[in-house]
Parts: structure tokens; sequence; C-alpha cells
């Protein structure tokens, strides 16, 4: 069964019309059927429900005893209430959090039935060098064959962070006086190389996608919409004709990822030559979203395989829009601040300092070691210009 988004976070309606509630409670994702096809309705029934899972979670951590024989596993479910119950993270900030409480399962499950104050720097630490040595392999979910160490440093990152919140549990419990994964050092970021197609590599792209009967249209406009603004996909979702001024050719991106992430930038020429096409097959009402399509994946594949161009993502026509404005001129502060970035550039500098193999040939071109040339002696009877 197919379900579409609404407008309500955790509401989501079915290809039916029935609305149902979506949401993550305790880590675990939660589907309920609202019994109704009425929007006004399920949005009451949802807000009441989800109010319901909550206190369920509320009177649940009454049941967790604090004393010095706290385990892991009961810090571990405190530290799980908190975070449903913070009222200002999103739904997806929450999972972030509470994810890595799988990995650690998988990496070292007895720490869940240790005491807290058992727990010693010393084990953190070797449990840490286990992991990222690649002793816990696993098989990822629905994989047919082969297992990966699944030791990259974002998943390492999140577990050491996910530790630090639970031990501070202890802490502030009075259990614990110090914090035993106070000293893991993080893992150092992989840094991704870049392989974006060029203009005319990516033009073959999206001719291709646009060939295709149904919904090769929608899924085209959503391709070229991504590349043109820089948006994230989750932004597009958002966006619709209220947020495009055409009279100053300002585009508002109603990003939602961070404080910087809602921007209004100047429409590129591309942008707005695409969504002028759109426009012009009939669009009346200015709270209709702009691309139909929530994805494009499944098109991007199969056309990067029919043109010969390395896999590319969503978040990759993001990084192509960026590279293409700074192989453009456009100053990186510019670029980071049409990105929604907060860093004034640190982070696209750190991204974007590889730039395409076809721009930095052209610019290896204008680099000369060769000594200036000298100037012509002055004729005689003329000074030399001091």
């Amino acid at each position: 069964m197919k379900f579409t988004r609404s407008p309500v976070t955790n509401l989501v309606r079915s290809e039916h019309g029935t609305y149902y509630l979506r949401a993550r409670i305790c880590g675990r994702l939660v589907w309920k059927s609202l019994k109704t096809s009425t929007f006004t309705v399920a949005k009451l029934r949802h807000n009441d429900l989800l109010a319901e899972l909550r206190r369920g979670i509320r009177r649940g951590a009454a049941d967790i005893k604090v004393s010095v024989k706290m385990t892991f596993a009961d810090a571990v479910e405190l530290y799980r209430i908190d975070v449903q119950n913070n009222v200002r993270l999103k739904p997806r900030a929450k999972d972030f959090r509470l994810r890595p409480e799988l990995t650690l399962r998988r990496t070292w499950p007895a720490i869940f039935d240790m005491e807290l104050r058992r727990i010693s720097p010393e084990a953190c630490q070797a449990w840490q060098t286990r992991f990222e040595g690649g002793a816990s392999v696993y098989r990822p979910p629905r994989a047919k064959k082969g297992t990966r160490p699944g030791n990259s440093p974002t998943t390492v990152n999140a577990v050491i962070g996910f530790l630090r919140h639970v031990f501070e549990i202890g802490i502030k419990n009075g259990v614990l006086y110090r914090n035993p994964a106070a000293e893991l050092v993080r893992k150092s970021p992989n840094k991704k190389l870049l392989r974006l197609p060029n203009r005319t590599q990516f033009a073959a792209i999206v001719a291709h996608v646009r060939g295709q009967f149904g919904w090769g249209r929608m899924a085209a406009d959503l391709i070229e919409g991504l590349a043109y603004s820089g948006m994230r996909v989750g932004e597009s979702h958002r966006l619709t004709w209220s947020h495009l001024d055409f009279e100053k050719n300002l585009l508002t991106i109603p990003g939602e990822k961070t404080e910087n992430a809602p921007r209004t930038i100047p429409m590129t020429a591309a942008f707005r030559k695409l969504v002028e096409t759109i426009k012009a097959r009939g669009v009346s009402d200015n709270n209709v979203r702009v691309f139909e399509a929530d994805s494009a994946l499944g098109s991007l594949a199969s056309a990067c395989k029919k043109t010969g161009v390395p896999h590319l993502t969503h978040h990759d026509l993001r990084h192509l829009f960026a590279t293409t404005c700074i192989e453009s001129g456009v100053d990186v502060p510019t670029v980071a601040l049409w990105l929604g970035h907060a860093d004034g550039g640190a982070l696209a500098m750190r991204t974007y300092g590889h730039i395409r193999p076809e721009h930095s040939i052209v610019a290896a071109k204008k680099v000369s070691f060769a000594p200036p040339a000298r100037s012509e002696e002055p004729a005689d009877g003329q000074a030399e210009a001091v």
C-alpha cells in the first residue's frame, strides 16, 4: 500500500484515502489507523492519539527505579523518554539520537545488563577499538549475501554521542561521578570524492529521464529543480508557488534542517526557466507544490546507467549546484549562504575545495613558473623611468 504525506507531521494518507498516524515512540515505528478519510477529523484524532502514546511513555518512566544499581538499559530508557518528550526536536532528530542504540546492541550487547557504576573508561575504549577495527560485522537488512563492518565515522561518532548522553543520565541522578565515555575520541570523517557529471552529461541525464513515459516529466522537473537551486529534496517537498517571487526574481526555500536552512536566494536563470515552464502547464493555486515528484532516485539510477555517468543521489544534485556556482565565479561565502550554511563558507570550502577535473585542467593552464619577460632597453637619450 502506498502512502502520501500530509501537511501535519506524522500524519499520512493511504492510497485508499484513510489517514494513519506514523510516529516513532521509544525508538519503535508505530502505525495506527485513524479510521477516517476526512483531514480535519484525522488531524484531531492524530493529536489525541499521539498525546496518549506519549503519556504512556511518561508512565513507563515511573517504573524505572533510580539507585546505585541502575543498569545501562535503565539509563537508556530514561534517555529515550527525555528525547521523545523534547518538543524542540523534530522527529528526524529524535530518530537520529536514538538510532545508535541498535548499533550498540550489535557491537556491545553486554553493556545493557551492566550497572552504570561498573562501566569503566577502559571498557569504553576497548569497545571503540574493537568496533573501529571491524570486529562487529553484520548483514544489512534485505541483503542477499555479504557482510559489512558498519564502522563508518558517522556511525562511530553517533554511538559515542549516544554513550555520553546515556551516562549523563547517571550523573544527573547521582549514580555516576564522571562520564566514562568522555575521553573517547571521535573518528575523523572520510572526505567524499565528488564524481559529478559535466554539463553535457547532465543534459543527457535530464533528456533521458524526461523522455520516459508517464513519471519521466515529473522526475526530470525534480532533478533539474534540485540541481538549479541547491535545495535538499525534503525542502522541495514543502516548496509551493507562494515561495516564488517572479517580480523580484527571488526564491524562498522553506528549509527546516537547521535554524539557517530557511533562506531567500535569487533564482538562477536555469531555475527560473524551469519553473516558468512548469507554471505554463496550468497552475491556479499558490499553495500547490511546485514539484510533484517526491523522489527521482529510480530515474536517476537508470539514466546514469544509460549515459555511463557514476551513480547520483538527490544530495549529489545539491553538490552539482554548488560546484557549478563556484566554477562560474561565485565566491564561496555566497554559495554557502545560498545552501543555508551558517559557518560563513568553512563547510563549503572543505566540501568543494576540490572541484571537477575539467575546471582544474583549465585553471592549471593559467599557472606559469617561467620568469617574467624583460622589458626593452630605453632608447639613447631617454631616462629610464623610476
